[in-house]
Order: C-alpha cells, then structure tokens, then sequence
C-alpha cells in the first residue's frame, strides 16, 4: 500500500516522528514499539480519514511486529485493542490485513511475527 507523501507529512508532524522526507517505508523507519499506545490513542481520539486511518494503522502494526521481535510476546492488551480496530473498520483495513498476512508464504523463517495474528483476523 502506498501512503500519500502530504499524509505522512501530517501525521509526522502529529505524532512528533523523526520525519526527514527521505524514508522509503515511513510505517516501518517511524515504528516505535514504545509508541504503541499513543499510537492507538491517537488513532481513536482522532477525526482521520480513511487514508490516515490506514497510514496510522499501518504505522501501529509496524511497531507491535517490532514489539514481538524485541520481546518475544503472547497476545497481550495491546493487540487485543489493535485487532478489535482492524475488525471493526475490517473494509478500510483489507490491504494492510492481506500485507501483514503474507497468505501465500508457508515457510515459517519468512513471515512476520504478526503475521500469524493477521491470518486470524480473517
């Protein structure tokens, strides 16, 4: 999915990311798996559109598969919270679900660590 240069502007400035400009995966060099919270605050208590909603959601997903890489984590609040958003806006959120999913790779060593949470949102 392709995020719109003028929205990943907006929302560096939002959120207080580290934005220089020249970030070719935005979501993943602006994860922050320290973040993720203020992330889903900010994505509930915001009036976004749906191209903002994917960019941040896109950005919380980035930094909870960080999470799990740094922690080694079960299902915890966090994603009971975040998977509860993707269920609930389910039409927005498709593409993001499918990337994260990597539906058609078997090999374990080349999926995410969120992705086999993904693969249950379906």
């Amino acid at each position: 999915m392709i995020l719109k240069k003028e929205i990943i502007e907006q929302l560096s400035k939002e959120l207080l990311l580290p934005y220089t400009g020249m970030e070719q995966d935005w979501e993943i060099e602006m994860a922050d798996s320290n973040r993720i919270d203020e992330f889903v605050k900010f994505y509930k208590e915001s009036n976004l559109c749906d191209d903002k909603k994917n960019a941040v959601m896109s950005l919380i997903l980035s930094s909870y598969d960080d999470l799990l890489n740094e922690n080694n984590l079960e299902i915890d609040d966090k994603w009971n919270e975040i998977k509860s958003i993707l269920k609930s806006e389910r039409i927005i959120f498709v593409d993001l679900v499918d990337y994260w999913s990597l539906n058609n790779e078997v090999e374990e060593d080349n999926l995410f660590r969120i992705t086999p949470l993904m693969r249950n949102i379906k």
